[in-house]
């Protein structure tokens, strides 16, 4: 039996992580913009939010990061997590 849960932007999300049977990716896009049109650097990121290198690198290679972390950089950037992650359908399944 597949159980379902409705997230804040409407998706539907199933029990499995998966989304129409495929599974989800967390895409740091949405930060690399946020970024570009600040005219902001990742090291000047870095400073702000008080990240490591290796977080840094970690997003930079699409792996996940800390909620934690992700608030921090919420709060150093003044923004919303949309302005930093975006989920994304993983299309190769």
């Amino acid at each position: 039996m597949e159980t379902q849960d409705f997230c804040y932007n409407g998706c539907r999300t199933l029990d499995d992580g998966k989304r129409d049977g495929k599974p989800m990716n967390i895409s740091y896009q949405p930060l690399w913009n946020t970024l570009k049109e600040r005219g902001m650097r990742k090291e000047d990121l870095r400073l702000a939010a008080g990240l490591t290198t290796n977080m840094i690198a970690n997003m930079g290679k699409g792996e996940h990061i800390s909620m934690k972390t992700l608030l921090r950089i919420c709060e150093a950037l003044n923004c919303g997590i949309l302005d930093v992650i975006e989920l994304t359908q993983d299309e190769e399944n």
